[in-house]
């Protein structure tokens, strides 16, 4: 599996102007040195937390105390001395300034699994670590939608990497997929109701499977209507981020924007009579994915990424 770090690279290219301003978690929760190393194990237990920074009476940092850090303590019975005692004080810290093709080189190369960003007066201000970079990435490129031939070279389905990852999709070998069927509209959602029991047996949590599942559902949905071609499901899951891509061959959307507009339809009256094209497709996939890409080109086809990712209080395995 590739590493967090040839990730973070191949991501930061496509944000190479964005800060760390932009990117830190504020505020932080900080620790101070007089506590004893036994709070800030408690701390990090009911908090989740790797690492704490650690402070002193000024509010300036003077080292981080981390796991590690709290494993050594116990080992050498010292979790009721000062954190001072146990921390780190070898730290490697950012500027609010600094951009994050700095901070990807400093990840490469302390191996850290975090940065605190301090001030001209050495106060903590924020912190960036490796998963919160890539969460933050993730949940800054939003929904973007790409459909003007003109924006080589992610218009064309078959030459389209992933963005997030950068991760060629076309070489990877799905761990799901499925062949759409077109002509009969009854047959929709099979595909769907397919990769529900999949994710399941894989251990996923119901109540991030339904989420995927609905998305996936309108997608193929999409394709039975309205591409007058055949279709596929891909997924795949990599760096704790489930990637599902329905694409096709066919028609293709002639204005995505419009698209998007809820109640917005261009199905058949036959079809609107069997109980679909409502116009609520592409809006449902926006509100249960986590992120959404289509990229289209009219007469080229359309495909639709959806990435999924755990939401506050949403477990992504059961």
């Amino acid at each position: 599996m590739e590493k967090i770090d040839d990730l973070i690279k191949r991501v930061q290219f496509y944000f190479r102007e964005v800060t760390v301003e932009e990117l830190m978690t504020s505020p932080v929760f900080t620790i101070h040195q007089a506590q004893a190393t036994f709070r800030a194990k408690e701390a990090m237990r009911l908090r989740h937390f790797s690492g704490i920074p650690v402070v002193d009476e000024r509010n300036q940092l003077v080292g981080i105390i981390s796991i590690e850090d709290i494993i050594h303590a116990l080992e050498s019975g010292n979790l009721n001395a000062p954190i001072s005692q146990n921390m780190s004080r070898d730290v490697v810290t950012l500027s609010k300034d600094e951009l994050i093709v700095d901070v990807a080189k400093k990840f490469e190369l302390h191996g850290f699994g975090r940065f605190p960003v301090i001030d001209e007066k050495k106060r903590v201000i924020g912190i960036v670590t490796q998963h919160d970079l890539i969460t933050i990435l993730l949940s800054k490129l939003s929904i973007l939608y790409v459909h003007d031939a003109r924006r080589e070279p992610f218009v064309h389905v078959d030459n389209y990497r992933s963005i997030p990852t950068g991760v060629d999709l076309k070489k990877e070998v799905p761990e799901f997929q499925f062949d759409i069927d077109y002509m009969d509209v009854s047959l929709s959602g099979i595909g769907a109701s397919k990769l529900k029991k999949f994710l399941r047996s894989k251990g996923f949590s119901p109540k991030f499977v339904k989420r995927v599942a609905i998305a996936t559902y309108e997608a193929e949905t999409n394709v039975v209507i309205h591409s007058g071609s055949t279709g596929i499901i891909n997924a795949y899951f990599k760096y704790g981020v489930l990637t599902v891509r329905v694409k096709d061959e066919g028609k293709g959307i002639e204005d995505v924007d419009m698209a998007m507009h809820e109640g917005f339809s261009t199905a058949p009256d036959y079809i609107r009579e069997m109980g679909f094209g409502a116009g609520m497709g592409l809006a449902n996939i926006k509100r249960c994915s986590d992120r959404m890409m289509i990229i289209s080109e009219r007469g080229k086809g359309v495909l639709i990424e959806m990435n999924f990712w755990g939401r506050e209080n949403e477990n992504i395995r059961a």
